[in-house]
């Protein structure tokens, strides 16, 4: 595998962060529906942070592809 392809999955935890705050935004929701949406949110942002955390430490990648992740990571943080 690629360092490209777990950066997608990383990236995609931003792409649908963003799409349930463009949902937010757009239709009205009562405040249990809210809370749910920000309950979501936040779980996107957990699984992101996990996943930034044990992509560059699976053993089973090349040295090189964990090298990589552990590049572009770092200079997203």
């Amino acid at each position: 595998m690629e360092a490209e392809e777990f950066l997608n999955v990383i990236n995609e935890c931003d792409v649908l962060r963003d799409d349930i705050d463009d949902i937010r935004g757009r239709v009205s929701l009562t405040k249990a529906e809210g809370g749910k949406l920000t309950q979501a949110t936040e779980h996107v942002d957990k699984a992101k942070f996990i996943l930034t955390g044990l992509f560059p430490t699976i053993r089973s990648l090349d040295d090189e592809v964990r090298e990589d992740l552990s590049e572009e990571l770092n200079e997203t943080d």
